[in-house]
């Protein structure tokens, strides 16, 4: 697993190129709201779930991926790590993924976040994983300007201030 969590921190800071869109006035169910549209992956921060902690903010950030090719660049980067492990066909519960839940801690003041976990979902929104790093394999992440982190991060810090 604590290969699979560096492949999803992998994921994160190669979405983070420029967005197609940013907060965009659509929202979905339960209090999602779509911050913005990144290579075929929507991304959306769920406001019923932003609690702020003096300088630090929590939140979760859904992120779909809408297309079949989205889809095969998260599953590949998967298989490549079960198959290095020998266990390739643990990476067929990722035949019918659809969208990850990653929970971060965003640290308001020094521009960085933390993802603590990371929930992989099928298309009938069933549950195929949950990844949680050990406390010591947690690392920061730098928001860089005018990306996808920047926008989610800026919407995450000042959401209700």
């Amino acid at each position: 697993m604590k290969c699979f969590f560096s492949i999803v921190s992998f994921l994160i800071l190669f979405t983070s190129c420029k967005t197609s869109s940013q907060y965009e006035a659509k929202k979905g169910s339960e209090g999602w709201f779509n911050i913005a549209v990144a290579e075929d992956v929507e991304i959306y921060t769920d406001t019923t779930s932003i609690r702020h902690e003096g300088a630090i903010a929590f939140a979760r950030e859904k992120r779909v991926y809408v297309t079949d090719a989205s889809k095969k660049l998260y599953i590949d980067k998967i298989r490549k790590e079960y198959e290095k492990m020998g266990k390739p066909e643990k990476a067929d519960k990722w035949n019918d993924f659809s969208y990850c839940i990653y929970n971060c801690l965003y640290e308001c003041t020094n521009k960085r976040f933390k993802i603590l976990s990371v929930e992989d979902f099928d298309s009938t929104g069933k549950r195929i994983t949950k990844t949680v790093p050990a406390k010591n394999k947690e690392r920061w992440l730098n928001v860089d300007s005018e990306t996808v982190g920047d926008y989610t991060f800026f919407f995450v810090c000042d959401y209700n201030q």
